[in-house]
């Protein structure tokens, strides 16, 4: 008997407030002038990364019992820090900050854990130095890196050639406590969090959107940030672990609410949708410049699709949990163009293959294509998975295991932590008697 013969998903869940609104809403309340409350921000592992470094940078943060209160300095206002800067295990964290302090006259060590200092950071920090910072990295490419930030920075045109929301931010955080014109053009547009933030908080940009998909972005500094209260809408990625686990658990029928709705950040519900998912989606207004509503999903029985490498890079969080999705569809699913994905908490591409070859699922990898052959039956259960202290590859598999005769055994449940520390929480939540 499978668990999913003993349980299904039904009821209605509030989940964690969106990882990618949290680091910004933090970092922009610091470079504002007064106090701004954060409500419902992610208290998570990456989130706490974020808050320590901005305090070791002279941000009060505090919490207080239903929100968290930021007193900023201004765009300009870091002070010289006394230590070393532990991003831990967050690439936000990381990019994002490398940006905010590269305009500040001040020098700062960056570090991290063994998987952050694994992932490349000259893509980020080429762009700062080409507008007068100076960054030194490790094996000119890692961390620990040290960047020395400039008063004196130069306005300039940057271009950037791989998809990457983070380095947009980065060079955006940055152009705040520039003087004069900051131009950033995308090839490929990516997720806007920072965008819809600085309209919200009045920080006056220009933007423009080709037909071919490039966008430009227009920024005219120095900036002064006047404070506002920020609410951050409920994580659309966290939300799609639990519509996977709906859609592959007989008789479930789930709604998530106050969800983010961002088109940057659900694509993932197009493409379930594709391989045959019952998902309707209500949008309910906005929350913070976003807009948020609910989601409500019903098991469906899924069936292999295409997945083009144009929409990578509003899929790049969700791969995961899409290959879940997959290996639980009757056919072959081929996901193409996911070279990114080598570059994330762990090497998800191969981690993703490994551990479904593990539970039976027959996948491939060509190139920077992964192909999953699918199958619409119980797995046996009861093997191990790596997580490659990987929070989104436990995640993933532990939604997997739902659908096993006997529970899989993965590595290092803990490093959820990361991102959702109430994840096993609100998956029990919904999980009913049959």
């Amino acid at each position: 008997m499978t668990i999913q013969e003993r349980h299904r998903l039904k009821g209605t869940l509030n989940i964690s407030g969106d990882k990618s609104i949290s680091h910004r809403a933090i970092i922009l309340g610091a470079l504002s002038i007064g106090e701004t409350k954060i409500y419902n921000l992610l208290e998570s592992k990456d989130i706490l990364s974020t808050i320590k470094i901005l305090r070791c940078l002279g941000i009060s943060i505090k919490k207080e019992s239903n929100c968290w209160v930021v007193s900023g300095n201004g765009s300009g206002g870091f002070k010289q820090p006394r230590a070393a800067l532990n991003a831990g295990n967050s690439g936000t964290t990381s990019r994002l900050l490398y940006g905010a302090v590269a305009t500040n006259p001040i020098y700062c060590t960056f570090i991290g854990d063994h998987s952050l200092s694994t992932r490349p950071m000259s893509r980020v920090t080429e762009l700062l130095e080409n507008f007068g910072a100076k960054v030194k990295l490790t094996k000119k490419n890692y961390l620990p890196l040290s960047i020395e930030g400039t008063q004196n920075a130069l306005p300039l045109k940057h271009v950037i050639t791989k998809p990457s929301a983070q380095i947009k931010s980065s060079l955006m955080l940055a152009a705040l406590n520039i003087h004069g014109q900051t131009t950033i053009i995308e090839k490929q547009a990516t997720r806007d969090h920072t965008e819809i933030l600085f309209r919200y908080l009045n920080i006056k940009f220009k933007q423009i959107d080709y037909k071919n998909g490039r966008k430009k972005i227009v920024l005219n500094g120095p900036y002064e940030i006047i404070s506002k209260n920020i609410y951050v809408a409920s994580d659309p990625s966290s939300a799609a672990f639990f519509t996977v686990a709906a859609l592959i658990t007989p008789n479930s029928n789930i709604t998530i609410k106050n969800v983010c709705l961002n088109k940057t950040r659900i694509a993932y519900i197009t493409v379930l949708k594709k391989m045959g998912a019952n998902i309707k989606i209500k949008k309910e207004g906005k929350l913070s410049g976003e807009t948020i509503g609910s989601i409500n999903v019903r098991y469906s029985k899924l069936r292999s699709i295409v997945i083009s490498n144009k929409i990578a890079p509003y899929l790049i969080d969700e791969y995961p949990i899409l290959a879940i999705a997959a290996a639980q569809a009757k056919g072959s699913t081929i996901m193409r163009g996911l070279a990114e994905l080598r570059y994330k908490e762990s090497d998800r591409l191969n981690s993703i293959h490994k551990n479904l070859e593990s539970c039976g699922i027959k996948t491939e990898i060509k190139k920077d294509d992964l192909y999953i052959n699918g199958c619409d039956f119980a797995l046996a259960g009861n093997n191990k998975i790596n997580s490659f202290n990987d929070h989104r590859i436990a995640m993933s598999f532990s939604i997997l295991s739902l659908r096993c005769k006997k529970p899989l055994k993965i590595s290092n449940l803990k490093c959820i932590n990361i991102s959702y520390p109430n994840f096993h929480k609100d998956l029990k939540s919904i999980l009913k008697s049959a």
